[in-house]
């Protein structure tokens, strides 16, 4: 049995605004925001306002807007050449050609690759200056979900297996989730090709790492094909961002 793969493996920290590892995925509840109280002209580039105003509802603006103020965080965080770049000079566009979400430095070359993943409220957002194979996934552990019914539909066998044989079912099936979420995420994807092969036997294949761990009802899990330093760090309000953002 994958047991590895099932452990406690992937550290999580409160955040602080000391110099932290590049590899960091922060974290942050978005359901804290009042969207209507931010400048968001000011905050977001002319792509992000129109991506923005056409989310219907207001927890996608939510996460849409924490998404992007911790994307902008952590480029000011880990470039210095860009702290006092405006904030809406920094553009989150999702490239269809590489599946990766890119950030756009205004008036210059500079294109950073970027992850994101959010789940009921829940967000995360981390850079990838490597431009490595990377990607993370968060997922709130449902219990009232039909777990057996579902892996025995999606799943490979072994992976029902696993999720069937004691009262683990819920973290396991969770597990399974985000690692095969964070895998189509790592190696550019659809998430559909990813559901019915074994996940650990398709990590292995690709010779990609993984971390994983649980906060609080969400399960998270980091693939990566170069760093096993990766950590989080969550961010418990804005004012924490508000020092380097300067909004």
């Amino acid at each position: 049995m994958p047991a590895l793969f099932f452990q406690q493996q992937l550290v999580i920290t409160k955040h602080s605004v000391q110099p932290f590892n590049a590899n960091t995925i922060l974290l942050f509840d978005a359901q804290q925001l009042n969207v209507d109280e931010f400048d968001l002209n000011a905050l977001l580039s002319p792509f992000e306002l129109t991506v923005i105003t056409r989310r219907k509802s207001y927890k996608a603006k939510q996460e849409y807007l924490a998404t992007r103020l911790l994307l902008k965080y952590l480029v000011k965080q880990t470039m210095p050449q860009f702290r006092e770049l405006a904030n809406n000079h920094i553009s989150s566009e999702f490239d269809q050609q590489s599946s990766k979400l890119l950030l756009h430095i205004t008036d210059c070359d500079t294109v950073l690759r970027s992850c994101l993943s959010h789940s009921n409220g829940f967000v995360g957002a981390a850079l990838n200056v490597e431009r490595i194979e990377f990607g993370f996934d968060i997922e709130k552990i449902n219990l009232k979900r039909p777990f057996a019914k579902l892996a025995k539909h999606f799943y490979h066998l072994d992976e029902v297996n696993l999720i069937t044989q004691d009262q683990q079912s819920a973290e396991r099936f969770f597990r399974i989730w985000t690692l095969k979420e964070a895998l189509a995420k790592a190696t550019s994807q659809p998430i559909a090709k990813l559901l019915s092969p074994n996940v650990f036997t398709e990590l292995e294949r690709a010779n990609l790492t993984a971390l994983s761990c649980q906060y609080h009802e969400f399960d998270i899990s980091v693939v990566s094909d170069k760093s096993t330093d990766w950590q989080c760090s969550v961010v418990n309000s804005t004012a924490q961002l508000r020092g380097v953002l300067n909004f």
